[in-house]
């Protein structure tokens, strides 16, 4: 009877996680499909009486002012999440090998230092940030603000390959040193092809933060032609006017690339996350 509670319960939590968490998008998808004038007169229907594809019609056309900014903004979410890529996962990586492997006490002062950074909130570096980069003319620049972001994100990162590494068995760097390997070799020639759960969740973790922010590049990125999408779905509302359709569609189009890259890899994510954790 217990264990069948635990199921029923377990089942229940399950149920109701994911209905908090598809309901919304669900609820974004009938009104990016409805048109303007049924969005309030039919609130209380789920499924819109007339579909309406002009919204993403709109959006993915090249040749609508819409459509172009939408590109735009794509293209510099992509760029924004790959540079950070680029440089995060080796630098996090290299990083948690050596706070786990390397006891010397100068390290692991500084190992506590450095990770405990992730409680700071990001809202209280936004001025002083802001402040460096008006000084230095950094605004509006992708690449320093991939940087920004890189600064952030690579704590947390650093901690999971630290517990990665906790786990991974050293015996197999043992016998690379015992072969006349030295410790950077045995990373790049031994370590590195063994850890790829761990290297896609850097990837994913990366690439579902970058692509979520809002706040960072809506102060330090605010150009038109180095907006992300998260800043441009944002404008398509004022205070005379709210495209709510146009809203709806984007957020749906812009979830659809970090959601397929996750569901395809997520094994990986799942391993990769788990490892160290017991």
């Amino acid at each position: 009877m217990s264990k069948l509670f635990k199921n029923i319960f377990y089942y229940f939590n399950v149920i109701l996680f994911l209905l908090f968490i598809l309901v919304p998008i669900f609820w974004c998808a009938t009104i990016s499909l409805s048109f303007e004038k049924d969005i309030f007169s039919n609130r209380e229907v789920f499924f819109p009486k007339n579909l309406n594809f002009s919204n993403y019609i709109t959006l993915l056309s090249f040749s609508t002012k819409e459509g172009i900014n939408f590109y735009l903004a794509l293209k510099n979410s992509l760029i924004t999440s790959l540079i950070t890529i680029f440089l995060g996962v080796p630098i996090s990586i290299f990083t948690g090998y050596t706070f786990a492997r390397f006891k010397e006490k100068f390290i692991l002062k500084y190992s506590l230092v450095f990770l405990s950074t992730i409680i700071l909130p990001v809202f209280t570096t936004i001025i002083p940030l802001y402040t460096i980069f008006a000084k230095y003319n950094l605004l509006n620049n992708l690449f320093w603000l991939s940087i920004v972001y890189l600064s952030s994100f690579l704590p947390m990162l650093s901690w999971i390959s630290l517990n990665y590494f906790k786990d991974f068995p050293i015996e197999i760097e043992e016998m690379g040193l015992i072969d006349g390997c030295d410790n950077f070799k045995v990373l790049i020639y031994i370590v590195l092809p063994n850890i790829l759960p761990l290297i896609v969740t850097s990837i994913i973790v990366i690439l579902l933060k970058t692509w979520s922010q809002y706040q960072l590049p809506l102060i330090l990125s605010s150009a038109r032609n180095v907006k992300p999408l998260t800043v441009l779905i944002a404008e398509f509302s004022s205070k005379d006017l709210i495209l709510y359709g146009q809203i709806a569609a984007a957020g749906i189009l812009a979830i659809i690339p970090p959601t397929i890259f996750t569901f395809i890899f997520r094994k990986y994510l799942i391993s990769g996350l788990t490892q160290g954790s017991h």
